[in-house]
């Protein structure tokens, strides 16, 4: 598959630090990474930070796989041990090259930030899931995709540079991890669900439920933050309990 190049260049200062990988398993996607962060000033707080798994192909077409949003995070500090585990929406039928990316809410949209790609091809066919080099079940339509950095590139949280206050980066800074759910959920639909299956989530206003089912469809998380009523708060307890389509 052709490379996707790059058109600009990231400032690389909310970054992917360590392992990282994905597990997809019928239609849940269990992402792990080693940490994610912050080489700002110490007093620099991010916006709010989402993670995605995106799929790109070689002709500029894209599909979100899987996103969260996980909150901000201070200058000079991590979040560890780091696992999702999130609905996984497939893909076109076709190959597609995937990427872990950060984005970052900058009060219009949610601007990339970091971008790792993974070696993998995903290639979905009308009739089976598969990839060229990943590790894939056939049974229970498991892939497996990992990236281990060289050892020269790796650097620990601990070792990135300090601020300009010489204070180094907080090692008990505060860990996030969200453990995989052994019992799979039924999740409502923001683009399907009606509105009074909407209005009984709770915190979430009728107001806003209405607004989300007057203003479909919706082709991406970030777009529902145009709606009325809607925060990145709420979006963040929305997509523990919803899925797109």
């Amino acid at each position: 598959m052709t490379a996707i190049t790059e058109s600009f260049a990231l400032e690389k200062d909310l970054t992917f630090t360590g392992n990282y990988g994905y597990r997809i398993q019928q239609d849940r996607v269990i992402i792990n990474l080693d940490q994610i962060t912050s080489q700002r000033d110490l007093l620099n707080l991010s916006g709010t930070l989402a993670l995605e798994l995106r799929a790109y192909q070689a002709d500029g077409s894209t599909a979100v796989l899987a996103s969260t949003v996980i909150g901000q995070l201070s200058g000079q500090h991590f979040l560890a041990n780091c696992q999702y585990d999130l609905v996984f929406q497939a893909p076109p039928a076709g190959q597609w090259q995937i990427a872990l990316e950060l984005r970052e809410w900058d009060g219009e949209h949610y601007a990339l930030v970091e971008r790792q790609w993974f070696d993998q091809p995903y290639t979905l066919t009308s009739e089976l899931k598969n990839t060229d080099d990943a590790i894939v079940s056939k049974e229970d339509n498991v892939i497996v995709a990992d990236f281990t950095p060289a050892g020269d590139s790796v650097t620990s949280a601990a070792e990135e540079p300090a601020s300009s206050s010489d204070e180094p980066i907080d090692k008990a800074a505060p860990k996030k991890t969200k453990k995989s759910s052994k019992v799979e959920k039924v999740l409502l639909s923001v683009n399907h669900s009606s509105l009074e299956e909407l209005s009984d989530i709770k915190g979430l206003p009728k107001k806003v439920a209405k607004e989300i089912v007057e203003k479909r469809p919706h082709s991406s998380w970030e777009g529902l933050l145009k709606l009325k009523g809607m925060g990145p708060k709420l979006l963040k307890k929305l997509s523990k309990v919803l899925k797109l389509n």
